[in-house]
């Protein structure tokens, strides 16, 4: 039901929202696709990239797509705030499809990380931890990833292992993402789960229930084996802080945004 909801949310914005998203006319596609390739896009505002090496190798592991990172400067200003610290994410996705239009291989998977608040206009939530858009049918495959909430690890309260954390929730947004846009139409369990909080995103799996793996496995968009990392690259590690110590973090943050 949570994916049903968000098919048609995202129905609705590519309806309504107007440049890259709203030119492009659905195609007719029998079978669901496999990416060509995948590109982290680091918006030059993000300053904190610990995590974006663990990242690209859980990702490396799992898809048979070639991952790689490519750093994006792209101006994110006042005119797409939704409120006075959230971008508008639609506004933002729509940026960036016209800046990357040109760039990569089809189907080329593009995602693009930011550390600025992100929220929908249409959606009746606080924020959004991430955004995606495109499926079979159309040419543009693209995300929009905001590390404002799910960044491990602050001034106050640190662990060793923060960004393999950060790590973890990224791959998890990406990973769900990167199965509904091939045109996948999932069981909505496991890792395609749509989490609600910060809690919710560490609480749930970082795997595919087996009848979604296989599906993957068979439209070419998972490796049948996960591959090891290659020497001196670093796994994303089934770390997790404990709930109560998220739920302090992130009460405290949400305080300190009150006063900027």
């Amino acid at each position: 039901m949570k994916y049903r909801l968000h098919h048609l949310i995202f129905s609705f914005l590519l309806a309504g929202t107007s440049g890259a998203l709203a030119e492009e006319q659905p195609r007719e596609v029998a079978r669901s696709i496999a990416p060509a390739e995948i590109v982290l896009y680091i918006q030059s505002d993000l300053k904190r990239t610990d995590f974006v090496q663990p990242l690209v190798c859980a990702l490396r592991r799992v898809l048979t797509a070639p991952v790689s990172v490519q750093a994006l400067d792209l101006p994110l200003g006042s005119e797409l705030l939704a409120t006075p610290t959230q971008l508008e994410a639609t506004k933002v996705a729509d940026r960036f499809i016209q800046r990357t239009a040109n760039e990569g291989n089809a189907p080329s998977f593009k995602y693009l990380l930011v550390p600025f608040d992100l929220k929908v206009d249409a959606w009746n939530w606080r924020y959004a931890f991430s955004v995606s858009f495109g499926d079979e049918t159309t040419s543009y495959h693209v995300g929009v990833v905001s590390t404002a909430r799910i960044v491990a690890g602050n001034w106050w309260l640190q662990s060793p292992w923060d960004h393999e954390i950060t790590a973890a929730r990224a791959y998890k947004l990406i990973l769900k993402s990167i199965a509904y846009r091939t045109g996948h139409r999932g069981t909505g369990a496991c890792i395609l789960a749509t989490p609600l909080s910060l809690e919710e995103l560490d609480r749930k799996s970082s795997e595919f229930c087996p009848d979604d793996r296989a599906a993957l496995v068979a439209a070419g968009v998972l490796k049948e084996k996960e591959q090891q990392s290659d020497p001196g690259c670093m796994n994303v590690k089934p770390r997790s802080l404990p709930a109560l110590v998220v739920t302090a973090r992130r009460a405290l943050d949400d305080w300190w945004g009150t006063l900027r």
